[in-house]
């Protein structure tokens, strides 16, 4: 029997069950087309429309970073990167700016881009500290961050006053340096910051290619202190007891050394109150102010200083009556020693063993000790002086010199010629010439003539100013009360 080609063959008869397979099939992919279509306008409803039908986008290109560090950077040349090449915790992803037409559109719009380009570019600096050394200065601290001397040179392009703090950096002090990776591999100084004390910090910043300095200050909170003191042996160690830092012994010797030798003069008993202002930084005490007011007490005897600052910024200690705490020239030039050989003309040379007079006061301390000039003056002799050793001689205006001897070593900046303020230290404590021991030979001259430093009378420097009399008793009549207040406290606890 012949096959009839024309008829399909059993085996070819389509079964009901798979055509019921293939339109669930294409029904499912119907459903998925429709629903795409309706969560593309339920979308598209929902997104916010744009105000002007006149937008365009503009790309922001960002500076380039190194390539190990999990960024990328988007051209304004090509087509913006996908999503992919951002992924990370520190990635940007930037799609789009939209930037109205208007006719200020255009300055607007570059004011937001640069700002956005400002501020990419600060957090993407690298960061690098550096400690300044002995005999360090820029050329030499810039190459330790790779920079060059180009960059030396633009930095050093500010006002000799505004770059001050970076040519006179000290030892142990940290820069901060801010930098950028250029597309050639360079790299580009951005920034640069030096703490010169705990309020201020110095910084330097690019800006527009051209760098701008500027020193920062924190806001500070000065809060009042009121502290009593007793003498027991020595006023350091007294200061100390009381909680008084070196700073503040100081400056507490210096307001009452032209009246009280405290080398000399001190007894057990005497004793001391303060009011002094503390300096405070977000809640953290970081520093000691000034002395506000002070009153001591030695051998029965009061003595009180106000703190007042004139209207040139100048602070100075006056008494109560508007007296200027200053002499012209200081009793003590170590205030923390003690007396070991007084004027004398009759005293026998310890080492000679000859009478020879002793005319002048010796100061014991231990070497090293700084030794401050007693009054203004200029340096009229610095050298090896025979017996004296070490020597510096200080003029004051022609009529009176102050001699200063036995050194160990001069302080750097004084030579001849030079003047020197009251307080300041011109050397320090030894042994040089014939001595027995490490201490300082002082020696006061009027019109060469020799006097006793201890016992010779002392001008006075000009009072306060009448001008100022009527602000300074506002000023000083609080701080007289609290002062009044200490001293009763204080007799008190002693009875």
């Amino acid at each position: 029997m012949k096959r009839n080609r024309l008829t399909r063959q059993s085996n070819y008869i389509k079964n009901p069950s798979d055509t019921n397979a293939w339109n669930i099939k294409h029904r499912y992919i119907a459903c998925l087309i429709l629903l795409s279509i309706i969560i593309f306008f339920l979308a598209y409803s929902s997104s916010p429309k744009l105000q002007d039908d006149t937008l365009q986008t503009q790309v922001v290109e960002l500076p380039v970073l190194l390539e190990n560090s999990g960024h990328k950077s988007i051209s304004s040349h090509g087509p913006l990167a996908s999503e992919s090449d951002f992924r990370g915790p520190s990635s940007i992803t930037l799609k789009s700016i939209f930037v109205k037409k208007a006719n200020d559109a255009k300055d607007n719009g570059q004011d937001i881009f640069t700002g956005l380009l400002k501020a990419s570019r600060h957090s993407f600096l690298s960061w690098d500290e550096v400690e300044v050394r002995p005999g360090d200065n820029l050329s030499l601290i810039f190459p330790r961050v790779g920079l060059s001397a180009k960059d030396v040179y633009l930095v050093t392009r500010l006002d000799k006053k505004a770059l001050g703090p970076l040519l006179h950096l000290k030892p142990g002090q940290i820069l901060h340096f801010g930098t950028l990776i250029k597309k050639d591999g360079s790299i580009s100084l951005e920034a640069l910051k030096v703490a010169l004390n705990p309020i201020e910090t110095f910084h330097v910043r690019k800006v527009e290619q051209v760098y701008q300095a500027e020193t920062i200050k924190l806001a500070v909170d000065l809060r009042q202190k009121q502290i009593t003191g007793k003498i027991d042996s020595s006023l350091f160690e007294a200061g100390l007891t009381a909680g008084l830092t070196d700073k503040v012994v100081m400056e507490m010797a210096h307001i009452f050394g032209w009246d009280i030798d405290f080398a000399l003069d001190l007894r057990k008993g005497d004793h001391f109150k303060l009011i002094i202002n503390e300096v405070f930084v977000n809640g953290t005490k970081i520093d000691d102010g000034n002395i506000l007011a002070a009153d001591f007490t030695n051998r029965g005897k009061t003595f009180r200083a106000i703190r007042f600052v004139d209207s040139k910024n100048r602070g100075r200690y006056y008494s109560p009556e508007g007296d200027s705490m200053r002499k012209t020239f200081n009793r003590t030039p170590v205030p923390l020693s003690r007396i070991s050989s007084r004027f004398n003309p009759n005293r026998k040379h310890p080492i000679l063993k000859t009478n020879r007079p002793h005319r002048g006061v010796d100061y014991a301390a231990r070497r090293g000790t700084p030794i401050l000039a007693t009054g203004d003056g200029k340096v009229q002799f610095i050298g090896t002086k025979g017996g004296y050793g070490k020597t510096v001689i200080l003029s004051h205006g022609g009529k009176y010199t102050t001699l200063y001897a036995h050194m160990s070593r001069y302080k750097k900046g004084v030579s001849s010629g030079k003047r020197v303020k009251q307080g300041q230290i011109i050397g320090y404590i030894g042994s040089t010439g014939l001595a027995t021991g490490p201490h300082l030979h002082y020696e006061f001259r009027v019109n060469g003539t020799h006097r006793n430093p201890l016992t010779v009378k002392l001008p006075k420097a000009e009072p306060l100013p009448k001008r100022y009399h009527a602000e300074f008793k506002a000023q000083a009549t609080p701080l007289i009360t609290q002062l009044d207040i200490l001293v009763d406290t204080t007799l008190a606890q002693g009875e």
